[in-house]
C-alpha cells in the first residue's frame, strides 16, 4: 500500500473513531437516564472533580478551549444544577466552582465508559501492540502539542 493511501486510511479511521465516541459516549450516558449532560459536559464535570481550586481559566486551558466557551458550558451546567460557583475566600475576584451531589454518578459512569473501552482494547491486543500503541498516542500529543496546539502549522 502506497503510503498517500495509507495516510487516507488513518485519517479516515481517525476521523470515524472521533465521531463514534462522541455518539457511543452520549448513548452509554442515556442508558444511565443522563439525558442532560453532553460528552464535553461529563468531561468538564470529571476535570473539576479532579482538579479542585483551580481558576476557570486554568481548567479551560487544561480543556483546550476559549475561556468563553468554558464559561458558556460552566453556565449551562450552573443552570442544570451540576455547579455552584462561589467566590474565593482569600480573592473575591476569583470563582471556585463547586460540585453538587448529582455529580459523582454521572462522572463514575463517564468514568466507567473510558475504561472498558481502553480495557477492552488493551485485551484486544499482544503485549508489544500495547506498547506500541502507547508510544503512538504519546507521540500523536507531542506532534500536536509542539505543532497545531502553537499555530506552526
Amino acid at each position: 500500500m502506497e503510503i498517500n493511501t495509507t495516510s487516507q486510511n488513518i485519517r479516515n479511521l481517525f476521523f470515524e473513531f472521533q465521531s463514534n465516541l462522541l455518539f457511543y459516549e452520549r448513548k452509554f450516558l442515556k442508558n444511565f437516564q443522563i439525558n442532560d449532560i453532553t460528552p464535553n459536559e461529563a468531561k468538564i464535570l470529571h476535570l473539576i472533580g479532579t482538579l479542585e481550586n483551580k481558576s476557570m481559566h486554568e481548567l479551560a486551558d487544561k480543556l483546550k478551549i476559549t475561556y468563553g466557551t468554558f464559561s458558556t458550558n460552566i453556565n449551562s451546567l450552573v443552570k442544570k444544577g451540576y455547579i455552584v460557583r462561589t467566590k474565593h475566600k482569600i480573592d473575591g475576584r476569583v470563582i471556585v466552582l463547586k460540585l453538587t451531589k448529582k455529580c459523582p454518578d454521572i462522572i463514575k459512569k463517564h468514568e466507567v465508559f473510558h475504561y472498558e473501552l481502553i480495557n477492552k482494547l488493551i485485551e484486544s491486543l499482544s503485549k508489544g501492540k500495547v506498547v506500541i500503541l502507547n508510544e503512538v498516542l504519546k507521540q500523536l500529543n507531542q506532534i500536536i502539542k509542539s505543532n497545531y496546539y502553537k499555530g506552526n502549522y
